[in-house]
């Protein structure tokens, strides 16, 4: 049947209309495929800077715990005593604080900076100096320590020699208790 105000077969323009719907479908069906592909790409993308953050923070954390301020330690755990040792080289004895509640410790100290370690007068800061080289910590250092089990602060042991602090830190013992059951 031909409609001959305008020349078009009405057969012709409903199987026209038909084609256009199908196209239409398929762009709805090809949007929805990528929306869904950009939905997880952008996951992908999210859990990816999540991870990148997490490393960021890692190495941000490294870097406090090398810091200048820190005092490097080791801690080691054998037959329920704690030992730790301190690295202080050029500190003092005098210049050492120790403090232990049951289960934290703190270590205090000063290192001397150059110009008080060769006997010049300074502020402590080394002004006018031209450093070639500065690896040296200097000023105050602090380093608190969590341990895991309380500690016998009666019984601990001190010692410091050549630059290295020496702790013996005996751990208080766990009474164990057997439960029955019912």
């Amino acid at each position: 049947m031909v409609d001959e105000s305008f020349g078009f077969n009405k057969q012709e323009n409903k199987s026209n209309h038909e084609k256009i719907d199908e196209h239409i479908e398929k762009g709805k069906a090809i949007a929805g495929k990528v929306a869904d592909d950009l939905g997880k790409t952008i996951d992908d993308i999210v859990v990816n800077l999540k991870s990148v953050q997490k490393d960021v923070d890692s190495k941000i954390n490294e870097y406090k715990d090398s810091s200048i301020s820190k005092i490097d330690v080791d801690v080691v755990n054998k037959d329920s005593v704690y030992y730790l040792v301190a690295d202080l080289p050029g500190v003092k004895k005098e210049d050492i604080d120790i403090e232990i509640s049951a289960k934290e410790l703190t270590i205090k100290a000063f290192f001397n900076s150059i110009c008080q370690n060769i006997k010049d007068e300074c502020d402590g800061v080394s002004k006018g100096y031209d450093y070639l080289i500065k690896g040296r910590k200097f000023g105050k250092a602090e380093r608190v320590i969590n341990l895991p089990n309380k500690i016998k602060t009666e019984d601990i042991k001190a010692e410091f020699n050549n630059g290295s602090l020496i702790l013996v830190l005996p751990q208080v013992e766990v009474e164990k208790v057997k439960i029955n059951l019912d």
